[in-house]
């Protein structure tokens, strides 16, 4: 499956938007050709790594998706790296191509590694440059947005939690999933066990997560229902580490670690992944992934956003 992920990405980019149902089909076309071991969560998983890499926008609620337009920013204190995100039609590549081969700038395909069962992401294209204007000048040559960098810019505009639009409670007697922080996973239950996050289908057979608090329903997503749920129960729990990197002058980056069963919410995760251009890596053992070249202000940020503490990870 070496070329899976640039030719899903290069399929979306050409369609430009659709159903998430439609996709998730096209998903499993396209992998099952290469393999049979794709995990059931393998396609959802998928996108939410292509949210995050800004290559496309989903609106899960409504169960739609279009592709996100290409934009180049550059990496936070990163050696003079830079990232190019978004669609990547036959056209634009062919023209990434050619601006590579000019040579006025060095261009990087860099994978993301994920499990054997997972379906492959596209490549990251890194950049490497000598100066800001003319990386500016060759995005707009190229036709792309610049953006000097979206890390940075992103982390200061997080907004607080917010616990959305007013609802009412599940209808009674109908299937119900209660989301246990302790686990990380949803348990079905009869009724409501008090406040928290809980997850149902509507009537049009949509799958909804709700959550209750102060006696009020809101709707809401998983991720940011997740640390609704945290700030309901008074817990700044130790689910966002942030470990230093050693290199003499980069104490101010490191790691941003995010226990399973808390993902950041989508415009949170982005943030995180533009500070390297990569999706999280995967830590099996410990059970957490990792955003790798954060720099302390935004993963602070982040933590402050979602109403948590920043822990250290020093090991």
């Amino acid at each position: 499956m070496a070329d899976t992920g640039g030719l899903l990405l290069r399929w979306l980019s050409e369609q430009g938007a659709g159903s998430l149902s439609d996709v998730k089909q096209g998903m499993w076309w396209l992998a099952a050709k290469h393999s049979q071991d794709i995990e059931p969560g393998a396609p959802g998983r998928w996108l939410r790594d292509a949210v995050s890499l800004a290559h496309m926008d989903i609106d899960w609620r409504n169960r739609r998706w279009c592709a996100a337009p290409p934009v180049l920013t550059r990496l936070p204190q990163a050696r003079g790296l830079a990232v190019l995100s978004g669609s990547r039609t036959a056209a634009f590549d062919a023209r990434v191509t050619q601006a590579g081969q000019d040579g006025l700038l060095e261009l990087f395909q860099v994978p993301s590694a994920r499990p054997p069962r997972d379906i492959p992401l596209p490549p990251s294209i890194i950049i490497q440059f000598d100066d800001e204007a003319g990386l500016a000048s060759w995005a707009a040559e190229l036709g792309v947005s610049y953006t000097p960098c979206f890390a940075l810019q992103g982390a200061a505009l997080l907004p607080p939690l917010n616990p959305g639009a007013p609802t009412s409670a599940p209808e009674f007697g109908k299937p119900l999933e209660y989301y246990d922080l302790e686990r990380g996973e949803y348990q079905p239950v009869p009724r409501p066990q008090g406040e928290g996050l809980y997850r149902l289908k509507r009537r049009d057979s949509k799958r909804v997560c709700q959550i209750l608090r102060d006696g009020q329903w809101y709707e809401t997503s998983h991720e940011q229902g997740v640390y609704l749920a945290l700030e309901t129960r008074n817990r700044a729990a130790d689910v966002l580490r942030w470990r230093s990197e050693k290199d003499c002058g980069r104490e101010r980056f490191g790691t941003l670690f995010v226990d399973w069963g808390y993902p950041l919410p989508d415009l949170h995760r982005r943030v995180t992944v533009m500070c390297c251009g990569l999706a999280p890596r995967i830590n099996a053992q410990a059970k957490n992934l990792a955003y790798d070249n954060v720099p302390h202000a935004v993963a602070a940020k982040i933590a402050q956003s979602l109403g948590q503490h920043l822990g250290e990870n020093d090991e």
